[in-house]
This record gives C-alpha cells, structure tokens and sequence, in this order.
C-alpha cells in the first residue's frame, strides 16, 4: 500500500511532541510507508500551561526542514520513504486572519485544519466547560464548528481529528457516533466535498480511547455510520494518520485500523505535496 502518514508533531517545533525528525523518518522506514510527513501545531490563540504558545516560527520551520523533502510521488524502487513539511492550523475564528496568511506566505506541502479548542477551553483541562450538556449536543456543536473551520479554511487540504472531541467526554461511552450529530456531518461532508477536503482517520483518537476508557480495539474504532454517510454523499478523499507526537506512537494500532476500514471498502488513502492531491 503506498501510504503517506502525513499527520507527526516534532520535539521543540510542537510543545507536547518529544520525537526527533530523525527518529520519525527512521520509523517511517521500518513500518515500510511510501512517505511521512510532519504537521506541528500552529494554534495563536492557544497556550501551554506554563503560557508558551501552540506555535512555531514558519521561517525557521522552512529553514530547518525544507531543502529536506523527498516527495513520494517522484518515489523509486530502493529510495527512502517521502518526506513532507505541512502544519496543523488550530482554527477558532478570531484567529482566521492569521491562519490564512501563514498559508499564504510559507510553501507548506499541505494544510491540516483541526479543532482544539472549544467554547475557548481546552477539553483535556477544563473538560467541566465544554461538557455541559448531553454528549448529542456537545458534538452537534463541535462538528458544525468543525465544519465552520473546513468552510472558512477552503485551501487547507484535510479536516483531522472529527472525533478529538470524544477522547475527553467525562461519560464512560464517549465515542463519536452518526446519531450524535446527523445534520452537522451532512453539512460538513458536503463542505469538504466542495473544497475537495479530505477526511482524516485519526488513529490518535483509537489508542485514546483504549487508554482513557477502556475500549476494546474493536470497539475504539470509527463509527461506520459516519465513514459510510460520508462515501453516500460522494466523498472519497480518505487519509489515515498516526498523530504520532512521542516515537512509541508512530503505526499504533494503524495496521488494526487499516483492516478494520478495508471491511468498510476503503483501501485507498491520499496524500498531498506541493498542495496538490495525489492518489495511490
């Protein structure tokens, strides 16, 4: 399968990363991937507890890893794996401005957009502010914000992480189901389509739930509702990343998760460099 793991945080360029680069590339040799790429987080109006920032600076980012890019699709027998330099853009809307011009002004192979915050809260510290009602309106919410982030956001080039949301709920059964939030998906299927989005599967969100409440591997999976009602709208656009910020979670369970969607007829996983969209 030739498959791009495009979704990594580094050590120093992401705040709660710890890897290396070159323990990332050395990783995405020995899992035999067509390509890896790295996506730090660039979130202005987020902090770290000690009240650094959730961002890095673009220039310096270009500096250190861009004369460094392999691109997978120029791939030959015997080469190393790919090597992609994208970011991860933390969308709330007063941060819009900023996130479009980093866009603009840095030559990112690819854009991911993603939801981290909500209600301006974090939902691994201050889950009490987010989680105030039942979850079916919690995650009604959380996905039309999503898909506010998809629409103001056109050129970033995959949604990551629908489900982040499920991994900090206070309920024992915190997944994300179809039923939750059938109108918000609708809508934020159809956005992505339009923008030519692609839907990540983020295995971060399986070993989370697994480690904070206790799922089966079976059972940590996707909703199928949801991967089904999105291939029933038209999309087609499927990637699958580790969100590996520590070495020990590069492929976790992604092997579990590719035969698990494979059951579902999805087989195929894009990737993106130099912002446009390659297949397998």
């Amino acid at each position: 399968m030739r498959l791009v793991d495009a979704h990594n945080h580094l050590g120093y360029w992401s705040p709660d990363g710890t890897q290396s680069v070159g323990e990332l590339l050395l990783e995405a040799e020995k899992r035999g991937l067509h390509g890896v790429g790295i996506s730090d987080h660039y979130d202005p109006d987020c902090e770290m507890s000690d009240g650094s920032p959730w961002t890095f600076d673009p220039k310096a980012y270009m500096e250190a890893f861009y004369a460094r890019r392999r691109m997978p699709s120029k791939r030959q027998e015997g080469d190393p794996p790919g090597f992609l330099v994208g970011i991860e853009l933390g969308w709330m809307p007063e941060v819009s401005d900023v996130l479009h011009n980093v866009i603009r002004d840095y030559p990112f192979d690819f854009s991911i957009v993603s939801i981290h915050y909500f209600r301006n809260y974090d939902p691994f510290t201050h889950a009490e502010h987010i989680y105030t009602s039942k979850l079916h309106k919690v995650y009604t919410e959380v996905i039309h914000t999503i898909a506010d982030s998809a629409q103001d956001m056109k050129e970033a080039n995959i949604v990551a992480h629908f489900d982040f949301f499920s991994r900090y709920a206070p309920e024992r059964d915190s997944k994300m189901h179809y039923e939750h939030a059938p109108e918000a998906f609708d809508r934020l299927f159809r956005i992505m389509m339009e923008n030519k989005q692609a839907l990540e599967i983020n295995v971060g969100t399986v070993n989370s739930l697994m480690k904070r409440k206790d799922y089966a591997l079976k059972d940590a999976m996707p909703d199928e509702k949801i991967l089904d009602r999105y291939i029933e709208l038209g999309g087609d656009l499927f990637t699958i990343c580790s969100d590996a910020h520590h070495v020990e979670q590069n492929g976790l369970h992604m092997n579990e998760t590719l035969q698990y969607l494979e059951s579902l007829g999805i087989t195929e996983f894009v990737w993106f460099e130099e912002r446009e969209l390659f297949r397998p």
